[in-house]
């Protein structure tokens, strides 16, 4: 009778032991089978891959393999990553070498025939990378020699940028045997090594001797100096003669932009239809000439009937820089035109940097955009109601050594002096003024007026009608502009004395961004610098040698160093109504240690100059 009562339930039992041993099985074998997938998660792999051999082995004498091949292989499976800027190799290859990846095997096979007796070095930075992480294997290089031996001696120091004594990385620093300046236009670097995030170098695997060396911005990746490419140089040889394995510390290499840029047109702008600009890449030494075209001489299919010198109504404008003249169009028939052709007649460059005549033919075409009927009537009708617009920088706090500026949109034909007057207000009463109204630009777009403000007081500048007309004829409506003066006590005054006076010094007053403010002469009894900003500042001076009020770059023709320049260690916090002196010893820190670090900068990631 019991065995009856307890059957059932012993059947449900024994089905729920089976029932979790089944599935007990099922997922321990789930898990086995999984292991072949690969590891599940975990920790991200940190670990660059490890060379585990190298065929040739690394440091092998006496190479003379046919295919000029090299292969190593990895713990690893890896990729590369950017050869062509990470792989640097001496002696430098013009061609690079051809640079696979077989699973965790690299190969580098040779373009260029080995030398006899020469040191080859493989320096890959971070050209190696694990396959899955793409974690670089930092450093690596590799060695061989052609010849009996391993040359062992290097040549370091650091590349700094002579203007702002930032740091200049990336940048290719090589070496010639030959203390010729040719060597360095014609041939390329006989051994090279390339700057890191701090401008350090170090040329590696040199041969006792003595060596000429060189930076240079390679941008023609030919390992020699162009015009236009970053520089910096030793006038003198360097002696290596060290025992194995040393290294020849030599002094800063200070890198400098030539004031020589490749002169040559970029192109024509012709944003509106009675505006013409020509653009060149550097500033124009000689005005350039230029005539219009017929459209026959353009197309022999077109008429001249109705053809007019538009440059006989041509105003002509050029920039400060002189690298932009601006036409101004006034002929009407040549402003409803498509299309201009222009001779333009110049100097360029050639490739030795040397200028030569030249002239282009353009096609100067304006696109009017599109517009409905609409549009287009509301366009004509703003045209034939235009008034000229003026603009000027006056504003409430304004400050007491900056000159009133006028501003116009188009070049100014004709100018009415008795219609403008400046004031001040005392009290409720307007005071004139006597105006000095001068243009500062070769177009007449800009003015400025002159006067000596007075601290804390209200100026006004009434304009009349009519004052000023345009090339165009259109004249402005009458307006008017409201300043007040910042009060002295809103500003400090810093003196600067040199404790080692130099009489061609100039000292300057810098931003936090490192940009000049202020740039005045140095004087024995210290520089005044009045009207600064109650802000935190820096100090800079340089040894202005050529005496022309500006910092001054190298020159590679003249084998002249760029000016030297030294920075006042410590950041100035300047206060509202303060006065405030420094004695600025430029001699007592290492010229690369005393730029304060907030300030430095690596020179190549802002700009690769």
């Amino acid at each position: 009778m019991y065995w009856k009562r307890y059957k059932s339930l012993l059947l449900w039992l024994s089905l729920w032991l089976w029932l979790s041993l089944w599935l007990w099985l099922s997922l321990t074998l789930s898990g086995c089978a999984n292991r072949g997938v690969g590891p599940q998660g975990g920790p991200v792999d940190s670990i660059p891959p490890v060379v585990v051999k190298e065929d040739p082995v690394n440091g092998t004498l006496n190479y003379h393999e046919k295919d000029r091949k090299i292969e190593i292989t990895f713990d690893e499976y890896v990729q590369l990553n950017n050869v062509s800027k990470n792989l640097l190799i001496s002696p430098p290859q013009l061609v690079l070498p051809d640079v696979k990846v077989f699973g965790k095997k690299v190969s580098v096979t040779f373009a260029e025939p080995l030398l006899d007796s020469t040191t080859y070095t493989l320096e890959f930075g971070q050209a190696i990378c694990d396959y899955h992480e793409q974690v670089p294997l930092q450093s690596y290089t590799y060695s061989f020699s052609t010849g009996d031996w391993i040359d062992s001696l290097c040549i370091a120091g650091y590349v700094v940028n002579s203007a702002d004594l930032n740091p200049i990385s990336g940048v290719i620093v090589g070496v010639h045997r030959d203390s010729s300046d040719a060597m360095f236009t014609k041939f390329p670097f006989m051994r090279i090594a390339r700057t890191d995030s701090t401008g350090w170098f170090c040329v590696n695997n040199l041969a006792p001797g003595r060596y000429r060396l060189f930076a240079l911005n390679d941008m023609s990746a030919d390992y020699c100096y162009q015009p236009g490419e970053g520089l910096a140089f030793m006038e003198s040889m360097i002696a290596a003669y060290q025992p194995s394995d040393s290294v020849v510390e030599v002094p800063t290499l200070w890198y400098f932009n030539e004031n020589k840029q490749r002169t040559y047109f970029q192109r024509w702008k012709r944003e509106k239809a009675h505006r013409v600009q020509l653009l060149f890449s550097a500033p124009m030494t000689e005005t350039p000439r230029w005539r219009s075209l017929r459209p026959s001489e353009v197309d022999s299919t077109r008429s001249d009937s109705a053809w007019v010198d538009w440059l006989d109504y041509t105003w002509v404008q050029k920039n400060e820089r002189q690298d932009t003249i601006t036409l101004w169009l006034t002929d009407s028939a040549a402003i409803r035109q498509d299309s201009l052709w222009l001779e333009l007649s110049y100097l360029k460059s050639d490739s030795m940097g040397q200028l030569r005549p030249q002239m282009d033919t353009l096609t100067i075409v304006y696109r009017a955009p599109r517009l409905s009927a609409k549009a287009k009537a509301k366009v004509e009708r703003t045209a034939k109601n235009r008034k000229l617009s003026i603009q000027s920088n006056a504003k409430n706090a304004f400050d007491i050594y900056l000159p009133l500026q006028l501003s116009m949109e188009t070049p100014i034909d004709s100018m009415w002096i008795d219609k403008i007057s400046l004031w001040q207000r005392v009290d409720t009463a307007l005071q004139p003024l006597p105006l000095k109204l001068a243009a500062t630009d070769s177009s007449r777009m800009s003015y400025a007026i002159e006067h000596v403000w007075e601290p804390k007081a209200s100026y006004e500048l009434h304009v009349d009608s009519a004052a000023f007309r345009d090339m165009y004829g259109v004249v402005n409506d009458s307006m008017g502009w409201k300043w007040t003066i910042k009060s002295l006590e809103e500003y400090a005054t810093l003196r600067i004395r040199l404790k080692h006076f130099v009489p061609q010094a100039r000292v300057q007053i810098l931003n936090d961004k490192d940009q000049v403010l202020r740039d005045e002469p140095a004087t024995p009894d210290g520089t005044l610098f009045k009207y600064l900003a109650p802000k935190a500042c820096y100090v800079r001076m340089y040894i202005d040698k050529d005496n022309n009020g500006e910092w001054t770059t190298g020159d590679w023709d003249s084998k002249r160093q760029p000016e030297p320049v030294y920075y006042f260690p410590s950041k100035l916090m300047l206060r509202a109504n303060w006065d405030f002196e420094e004695e600025f010893d430029h001699l007592a820190l290492p010229q690369l240690d005393s730029k304060p670090q907030v300030l430095v900068k690596d020179a190549a990631t802002a700009t690769k100059k």
